[in-house]
Parts: C-alpha cells; structure tokens; sequence
C-alpha cells in the first residue's frame, strides 16, 4: 500500500511536468502541427488518454498560472493532481480578483484530511453559485446541452450504455431504479451495477413501483416572487426557473416546517391538469406539439402553452403535449417559441434555435 502511495505521488510529479509543456505547447499552437483543432484533442490522441483526462490537463494547464498556491503544492508533491485540477475547473469561470479569493478556501479544503475531490468540487460550485447567483439558469442550460445517452452494439449481442446527464435527469433515472436495486437479503451476490441493470428491466417491464423524486423548494419561488434555487435530494441547486417548470406537471406537496425545520404539517398532493384534461388532450394530439418531433402524445407531460406564472389558466385550449426535453427548453427560452394555431383547438410549437430569429409572442397571436 505504501508503495502504491509513492507510485501515486510520482505520478502526481509527473502529471505537473506535463502540465507546464502543455502550456508553452498550446501557446505555440504546436497542435496545428498534427491537424488537430484543440491541444486537448491532440493530447488525447498522441497519449491514447480519454478525452475528459486530456480535458482536466489541459484547464489545469490554463489555469495554472492564476493559482500560485496551488502550483507550489503541486511541484513540490504535497497537493495531487486530482485535487489540483478540480481547483482548477472551480475557478475557470471567475476573473483573477475572485480567483484570488477562491483559491485559498479551495487549497485549504484540499489539504484536510477528512475532505474528497468530491468536496472540493462542491465547494467550488457553492462559490461560484454565491458570486453569480443570476447565472445558474444559464449554467444549468448548458449543462443540458452537453448531456447525450449512447446504446452501443457489443460483438457478443449486448448494448454498452453510456452517456452524461444533467442533475435533474440523473435524479429522476435513481429514484426511478435505486428502490428496486437495493439487496434482497445477504445471500444476494449481484454487485450494484447488476442490481441496476435488473432494476431497470423490471422498471421497462412496468413491475415497478411510482417514481417520487423530492424537490424542495419555497413558495416564493414556485410563485415567482424569488429566484432562489430549489434543491434535489442530493443537494444539488435547481434554477428557479427549472423548479417553476416541474412543479406545473408535478404532485405538489407542502410541508410545514416550524423555525428549527421539524415538520409541522403535510398538505395534499394534487395535479394542475386533471385526468380528464389529459385525455382530452391526447384525443386532440398524437405527437409533442412541438414542430417535427414524435415522441407520441401519451409520452409526453402536459405543457401550459401561455406559462402558468404569471397569468397562464389552466384551461383546455392552453394546454398542449410536450415531451420532457422540449418542455425544459420551452420554459428556459419562452421568447424563442413561435405557437401557431392548427384549427379544431390544436397548436404546434416552433422552436427558433438562435436568439437571432423573432419569434410571435403569445399576445400577438391572441
């Protein structure tokens, strides 16, 4: 074990040594050498490395030069690699004042000996939360943008999955297995990543249970009046925004807390469209209402077409089928959405990918 400490640790060494090529090679811009349009993705060919660990070698490169605490500890072996770049991918959005700032709460995290990369990771995020708390929406967006879902065909028949998702997806997919992947008894000998897998079979087979996933968040901010973040089980911050928009097709359930945060009271769970609504609806619609998608109606969640906060009703003629993925876009780019009218109480969405394109407002088309 000792001796693969100090393997790590030369490692570490190393890993600074390549770091500081790194930086003269990209400022040099030796990767147009090779053809290749980013030093990360030369990096992750010439050394046959995954394109994320040329990523991380590549921000710390970058980064490196802003971060005095942290490049000494690195080039003298107190401080390792993976905390080093995940300090590095906290600070990569801040400007050099707030880098300042950030960078000695960061290290000294790094260096307790009860913390994780994990909690340094956290923490950059907290500050990066509390500098810029307009731009979580953005941040959040993009994090969707970035997420992917890939079904590979192996040579034996199987499927290889694999994919990256956003913090809301991600919740929703481990609520949804973990209660069926927890061990029977101890003489189930499946590893986890089997359990799931099993879990999820048992889930597609409609053998499952319902899926709750707990959001919690303020009535301020589900009416509008505040745009603080609601929270995920896990801790992790959900926009405002995001949070109004899965309350519209949700169960909602107030919980009364007294000021020491015991729970006082439950209130009852109901659903702005009811039962009758949405069969009306997929009567009037087969598809997403949103132009040229087909993910079929019965699929997809009831959308508000005028948004239900502030002065959206929920009425039938302002309720439309949109899947998951157009309704989170929807409600994070409502001034890039065209409705228009099909006839016989129906509408279709277009969405205008580009800021640059003037949609209809809602208001004109009334």
């Amino acid at each position: 074990m000792a001796e693969i400490v100090a393997l790590a640790r030369a490692i570490d060494l190393t890993e600074a040594a390549i770091t500081t090529r790194l930086h003269t090679v990209e400022e040099g811009k030796g990767h147009h050498l090779f053809g290749r349009r980013s030093i990360g993705a030369w990096l992750a060919a010439a050394t046959g490395s995954r394109t994320a660990r040329a990523g991380e070698r590549v921000t710390l490169a970058r980064q490196l030069s802003r971060l005095p605490q942290t490049a000494g500890l690195l080039f003298s072996g107190r401080l390792s690699f993976g905390y080093a770049a995940t300090i590095a991918s906290a600070v990569r959005h801040l400007d050099d004042p707030e880098t300042e700032l950030a960078e000695p709460i960061l290290v000294e995290l790094a260096q307790a000996s009860a913390s994780t990369v994990e909690d340094v990771a956290r923490a950059g995020q907290t500050i990066i939360e509390t500098i810029d708390p307009k731009g979580r929406l953005a941040r959040a967006a993009a994090k969707t943008e970035r997420q992917h879902l890939t079904i590979a065909d192996t040579t034996d028949g199987m499927g290889r999955l694999s994919g990256l998702l956003d913090p809301e997806l991600k919740m929703q997919l481990k609520t949804w297995l973990e209660p069926l992947a927890a061990r029977t008894d101890s003489t189930d000998l499946r590893s986890h990543g089997r359990r799931m897998a099993d879990a999820l079979a048992t889930r597609l087979s409609q053998g499952g249970r319902r899926t709750v996933m707990h959001v919690t968040v303020t009535e301020q901010t589900l009416t509008g009046q505040s745009e603080e973040p609601a929270f995920l089980e896990d801790g992790t911050a959900v926009p405002a925004a995001d949070a109004r928009r899965m309350a519209y097709t949700a169960e909602l359930r107030r919980v009364l807390r007294d000021a020491n945060g015991i729970v006082k009271d439950f209130g009852r769970a109901r659903r702005l469209a009811s039962a009758d609504q949405r069969e009306a609806i997929l009567a009037r619609y087969r598809t997403c209402s949103r132009e040229g998608c087909d993910v079929p109606a019965y699929l997809a969640e009831i959308d508000h077409i005028e948004p239900w906060h502030p002065t959206g009703r929920t009425d039938l003629d302002n309720l439309a089928p949109l899947c998951a993925a157009d309704n989170k876009w929807k409600s994070r780019h409502p001034d890039r959405v065209e409705v228009i009218d099909q006839g016989g109480g129906t509408v279709s969405m277009r969405f205008h990918r580009y800021a640059k394109l003037r949609p209809r407002r809602w208001t004109d088309r009334q």
